[in-house]
């Protein structure tokens, strides 16, 4: 019997060692050590199925002859992340270090418990392995030094926290800190009867406050593992989280027996009971248990959630009826529908929020079965949207058998986006939704009207929904759908019985799993759970109107199969009774109070409901875990929401918007897909299909009603389409008279075309300029001489009085370069000129070599033309003052507007954050939020 193995799971190699450490854990880890060479063969080749990440660990895999064979061995078997876990004196062996490395290793996590010799050769019971240590940690600096963006070497330290090493324990990060290291790990030992005696709570506490506040430390990424959650809450800065075990093993008995052996050690205090934390700590060591009683343990309540804004979205039911009954469905399906009165309340009720953006969703049942109301509500409230200048997203739940070309095409003037639930291929769906459902062709209708909406070009996700005891085949269901043609997939769990500690476990490797499969997916596949804070999901604070007009929080309804009683538990009011929006959004944490009043301790329903809250904690804990992994490494999607639904509307649609909000569009915009000449560094040039000119002149033509007269062109590169000119001609022909357009500037370099351009109205420019020389533009662009074509482009738009706007991506690459690019541009050529930053997206070089950190910006330049970067940091480059909006186009402006940014924690209390788009998550990956600085008013 085997089980799946977790991706980015640890492997202990050996028990081998080279030191004796007190509070080794060897007893326990005999349990999962490997018994003979094929088995780490089997072992390998099993995580590298699901997974591009391993972990090496023992004992010491270094003492071990073959050590920098196994490291190639991994690399051979195409793993992007090797990571040791080693106690580094080997490493003192330059020359091995160096083997090693080159071998393929990525991270290095080293053991250092002291830096005073006799208490770290204390612990170890080794003599001289400090020595050795600081040694082999200096090999690995100078070799991470040497490496730099060529192939960066992940480095920790990893210690254990004790009697013997408390007080030396800050010295020692402030010495690893001044040595360029930024990852700590602090972890609680299991107490083994012979280990070193417990710390008593205030000691702790005390170490960790003085850490997370020393300046010294400034920078540092400290993470406390294994601790009671409790006896590290209330200390600001602290991030802290539980033992986690994540090795890889096939054998469940072996498994079973170390996991056994592991949480032996651990009890549960009576106060454990009452915390809401319960199911992510594993509880008290009975050792401190036997020195200081049960009396530490403080149970945390209502602290374990985010706070949340309100998202202004609100869920209607047309319809209680659908023609499926899948198994896992939580809904009380019946007959009943909505009368077009409740669906107009609720709709009126919504657009009474304050917030400018909307969002209505259609559930059911199968809304889809009272299409005509659902086509009659969306229109009623976009006029009513409009006529109070707001904007409405309606998002539309369906099981796909009615989602048909008809349909799309009738809800193509509103926007929309589809939330399509599949849960994967045939036999999947006999399974989960009972065949007698199924019959007549049901599954092949549901994948073909799928193929329908994928090649529609209307937004959506697909809904894939895990039962317990049937997760292991999540991973195939994912490739399955990715052979569909489908590009983005959220991953569900059912609610209802079953999700017993096992099965939540096995839920999660599978997700692991199934990040690891999305990842290799051409083109890579998007999980949308990855980066959202939405667990555990039945306590969600999102709205619903039911079909009687009853507003809910939305789980009373989607999750009142698995817990009886939700709807009372849950209910706010009649929409009838409603007069505002606001504030009806309850929090996660008061719904977490109503259930724990509703459902009493000690009775079967409140125990599924505590196994509901544990599998939301663990899933949220695993989607954590991956996320930054998968930030740093997958590469990004090309797509940008607001850009793919504009340019992939109607004209009339983008002039809604340009009514709407000026500030993002000023013009519309002409999308033509077709290859780049250039092949830049940041980006990818890509085979392409070139958009249809009879697609691009149908979408023209709609300007014969509207008579606009600007018109902007985007694209890969849209003077390069093979019939631009046919393009301009019908631009021109349907009322257009002044074209703007973003490009390399390569085609223009044919003075005659240009001429000719110029001519039928061509007066805006957006060109990108990487450098104020060739040697720099043309490596960024790799196309020779691209950089003199350019500048020559330039010069010739410039003197016939085009209105030119220049930018570039600030990288490494050009940084050192920046200032004097500015002063090209704005001084020798008179354009106008900005800086933006480069995005995370598939290209030719991972993001982590691309982007520089904000304190080399800081350092390095002296511009004025920075946009879209963090306030905090611009502002200590050009003054607080926000620049001139007129350096940055229209075209660009759109494009930079809807970049994927993110505001971190850091950020809160900013007296800029209303005016500052905020930085990327992948940045925040590589170089931390640290260099943000939250400013007052």
């Amino acid at each position: 019997m085997t089980r799946d193995l977790a991706s980015g799971a640890d492997v202990t190699v050996t028990l081998r060692c080279n030191n004796r450490c007190v509070f080794c854990p060897r007893s326990t880890l005999r349990h999962i050590s490997l018994d003979r060479p094929t088995e780490l063969e089997q072992r390998l080749d099993a995580i590298r199925k699901r997974s591009d990440r391993v972990i090496l660990t023992g004992g010491e895999l270094t003492v071990l002859p073959e050590a920098v064979e196994l490291v190639d061995s991994c690399r051979r078997r195409g793993f992007r992340e090797i990571a040791l876990i080693t106690n580094g004196r080997r490493l003192s062996d330059l020359g091995f270090t160096r083997r090693l490395v080159d071998a393929g290793l990525t991270e290095v996590c080293v053991t250092v418990y002291d830096l005073r010799p006799a208490v770290q050769d204390g612990l170890t019971r080794a003599a001289g392995s400090l020595s050795q240590t600081l040694a082999g940690l200096d090999n690995l600096l100078a070799i991470a030094r040497e490496r730099g963006e060529h192939g960066p070497l992940a480095l920790r330290i990893n210690t254990v926290l004790c009697e013997a090493n408390v007080d030396g324990l800050l010295p020692m990060l402030r010495e690893m800190r001044g040595r360029g290291l930024r990852g700590f790990l602090v972890a609680d030992g299991v107490l083994a009867a012979d280990g070193p005696a417990p710390l008593p709570v205030e000691r702790i506490r005390a170490v960790a406050s003085d850490i997370t506040r020393d300046p010294a430390l400034a920078g540092a990424d400290v993470v406390w593992r294994g601790f009671p959650l409790c006896f590290l809450d209330g200390i600001e800065g602290l991030v802290a989280e539980p033992h986690r075990i994540d090795t890889a093993d096939a054998d469940d008995r072996r498994l079973d027996e170390y996991q056994a052996a592991f949480r032996g050690h651990f009890v549960r205090a009576a106060a454990c009971d009452e915390c809401t934390a319960v199911d992510d700590c594993s509880g008290l060591q009975q050792r401190f248990v036997e020195h200081f009683g049960e009396a530490a343990a403080r149970p945390r309540s209502a602290t374990q959630f985010e706070p949340w804004t309100d998202p202004g979205r609100l869920a209607v039911t047309p319809t209680l009826a659908c023609q499926l009954r899948c198994g896992y469905c939580g809904v009380q399906l019946d007959s009943r529908h909505a009368e077009p009165r409740i669906l107009d309340r609720a709709v009126d009720l919504l657009l009474t929020s304050s917030r400018l953006r909307l969002e209505l969703q259609f559930f059911g049942g199968e809304p889809l079965l009272r299409r005509d109301e659902v086509l009659r509500t969306m229109q009623r409230a976009d006029e009513a949207a409009e006529a109070l200048d707001k904007e409405l997203l309606f998002t539309v739940t369906t099981n796909g058998l009615l989602l048909d070309e008809h349909f799309l095409r009738q809800a193509g003037g509103h926007r929309m986006r589809v939330l399509f639930s599949l849960d994967g291929g045939p036999a999947v769906m006999a399974r989960q939704r009972p065949p007698a459902r199924l019959r007549d062709g049901v599954g092949s209708k549901i994948e073909s009207n799928l193929a329908g909406l994928i090649t529609s070009g209307v937004p959506y996700f697909v809904n894939v929904v895990a039962t317990p005891g049937h997760t292991a085949d999540l991973p195939q269901r994912i490739a399955h759908l990715a052979n569909l043609g489908v590009t983005t997939v959220q991953l569900c769990y059912a609610t209802g019985p079953g999700w017993t500690a096992p099965r939540r476990a096995e839920f999660c490797r599978a997700l692991a799993s199934c990040v690891a499969v999305a990842e290799r997916c051409d083109p890579p596949l998007r999980l949308q759970n990855l980066g959202a804070r939405a667990e555990p999901t039945v306590l969600s604070n999102d709205l619903l109107v039911d079909v009687d007009g009853v507003l809910y929080g939305d789980a009373a309804v989607f999750a009142e199969g698995a817990l009886p009683g939700l709807r009372d538990a849950y209910r706010i009011g009649h929409v009838d009774e409603l007069s505002s929006f606001d504030g009806l959004r309850r929090g996660r944490e008061q719904n977490l109070a109503i259930l724990r009043r509703e459902y009493r301790p000690g009775t079967p329903i409140r125990r599924r409901l505590e196994r509901h809250l544990a599998l939301g904690r663990e899933v949220q804990a695993t989607l954590d875990r991956l996320a930054p992994r998968t930030r740093r490494w997958a590469p990004e999607r090309d797509s940008n929401p607001l850009l793919s639904r504009l340019l992939g509307g109607s004209l009339a649609e983008q002039q809604r918007w340009i009514r709407r909000r000026p500030e993002v569009l000023a013009l519309p915009l002409l999308h033509l897909v077709n290859r780049c000449e250039y092949d830049c560094i940041f980006c990818r040039n890509k085979e392409l299909e070139d958009t249809p000119k009879e697609k691009a002149l149908s979408w023209l033509a709609g300007n014969e009603s509207l008579g606009l007269t600007r018109l902007g062109l985007v694209g890969n590169e849209p003077l390069a389409h093979p019939d631009i000119d046919s393009i301009i001609d019908g631009a021109l022909g349907t009322g257009f008279r002044k074209l703007e357009v973003m490009t390399t500037a390569a085609p223009l370099a044919d003075r005659e075309r240009l001429e000719s351009w110029r001519d039928a109205g061509m007066d805006g420019f957006t060109i990108p300029l990487f450098g104020p020389d060739a040697a720099t533009h043309d490596a960024i662009t790799r196309s020779p001489g691209s950089f003199q074509q350019t500048r020559a482009v330039l010069e010739r738009l410039v003197a016939s009085g085009a209105d030119v706007h220049v930018h570039a991506n600030v990288l490494r690459q050009n940084l050192e370069r920046l200032d004097e690019l500015e002063r090209l541009v704005t001084e020798g050529l008179g354009a106008h000129f900005c800086l933006i930053p480069v995005r995370p997206k598939a290209a030719n070089l991972p993001y982590d070599a691309l982007v520089p950190s904000y304190t080399e910006l800081i350092e390095k330049l002296s511009v004025r033309s920075l946009v879209a970067f963090p306030r905090c940091v611009a502002a200590r480059i050009q003054g607080e003052a926000l620049p001139d909006a007129a350096i940055i186009s229209d075209l660009l402006k759109v494009y930079v507007l809807d970049q994927p940014f993110v505001q971190p924690a850091r950020c809160r209390g900013c007296g800029w954050r209303g005016s500052c788009v905020g930085t990327f998550e992948a940045h925040l990956a590589i170089h931390g939020e640290e260099e943000l600085r939250a400013v007052g008013r």
